[in-house]
């Protein structure tokens, strides 16, 4: 009885293998942002570990544009066989409410498949400027009748919303100063002809670190191990405020489960390999292994955390 059982055991675990395979020649894995950046960097980090584990080659196609939704709309209209994939962020979730024309649902067109890695906020001065931390920094806008004027690297991301949140929370003003990109907002902070920037981590930490720039607050409840002595919002009296961009990997929403649970399961191994921790550090990412279930509740919560706000200041991307 016990070998029939045994045997049983084996024919059922071989069938569960052979159903969580993938049907496909090789396995394409979209990355809706140009060549060079760290999503791109990311991507070709875990194709280049996720083809042996899958026994097929793993290719990263670059479709940009469109502030990543061409990209994202190729995956969501894929077919739901694990073999088209996408790291995308998890502020996809909050796009219906500031996009007229998405084209496809976040929540219900797209599962997450696990966690690669959160790009933390960091809010940073010139070093000239006395501010050196948070509460400083809303006593000199409360200070000023105009309020103190802000940069991001564009209109509607999150380092944009963060500081507005900081605005609404600690009643002070802020004033957006809008840049095309990030390198002439940097620019411009450093020469202290703005008064904060808010940043994603990686495109100023270098700046950070040779005094070029001097960092008020990691926006999040947690440190980041990228920048471990900057205390956090939360630790400089603003709780619940994370403005982290937390990139994850997906499929289309209707591939089976166990390709899911495959999938992550290799996915989590990748992101968690200390071997290649510092490799994420230096594209600006803390790693973060784990399952397709807690990034479904990560998406949930970035829409239900920051959609109040973009309707609030009636935010419109196209």
């Amino acid at each position: 009885m016990r070998i029939i059982t045994a045997a049983l055991a084996l024919i059922l675990g071989a069938g569960g293998a052979l159903a969580a395979e993938l049907n496909c020649a090789q396995v394409r894995l979209i990355t809706p942002y140009p060549p060079g950046g760290a999503a791109d960097v990311a991507s070709r980090l875990i194709a280049e570990r996720l083809e042996p584990a899958l026994k097929k080659p793993v290719i990263v196609e670059n479709r940009a544009g469109a502030t990543g939704n061409i990209g994202t709309i190729a995956v969501a209209t894929a077919a739901p066989d694990g073999c088209t994939l996408l790291n995308n962020a998890a502020v996809i979730a909050t796009f219906p409410a500031s996009f007229a024309k998405l084209g496809y649902d976040p929540i219900n067109d797209l599962v997450p498949v696990g966690g690669i890695g959160i790009t933390p906020t960091l809010l940073v001065t010139a070093t000239a400027n006395p501010v050196n931390d948070l509460q400083g920094l809303i006593t000199s806008a409360k200070n000023k009748p105009d309020g103190l004027n802000f940069s991001t690297a564009g209109y509607g991301l999150l380092q944009h919303l963060a500081v507005e949140e900081i605005a609404s929370r600690s009643g002070s003003k802020f004033v957006h100063v809008a840049y095309k990109g990030g390198a002439q907002a940097v620019t411009d902070l450093i020469a202290d002809r703005v008064e904060l920037g808010s940043f994603a981590a990686g495109s100023v930490l270098s700046l950070v670190k040779e005094g070029k720039l001097k960092a008020l607050a990691v926006v999040s409840d947690k440190r980041s191990e990228l920048i471990p002595e900057t205390r956090t919002t939360t630790e400089q009296g603003m709780a619940g405020l994370n403005a982290g961009v937390h990139f994850m990997l997906y499929a289309p929403a209707k591939t089976p489960k166990d390709i899911v649970a495959m999938l992550s399961s290799e996915l989590k191994k990748i992101v968690g390999d200390p071997a290649l921790k510092q490799r994420f550090i230096n594209i600006g990412y803390d790693p973060t292994p784990t399952s397709s279930e807690e990034m479904i509740a990560v998406m949930r919560k970035t829409g239900d955390d920051w959609t109040p706000l973009i309707k609030r200041l009636n935010i419109k991307l196209d």
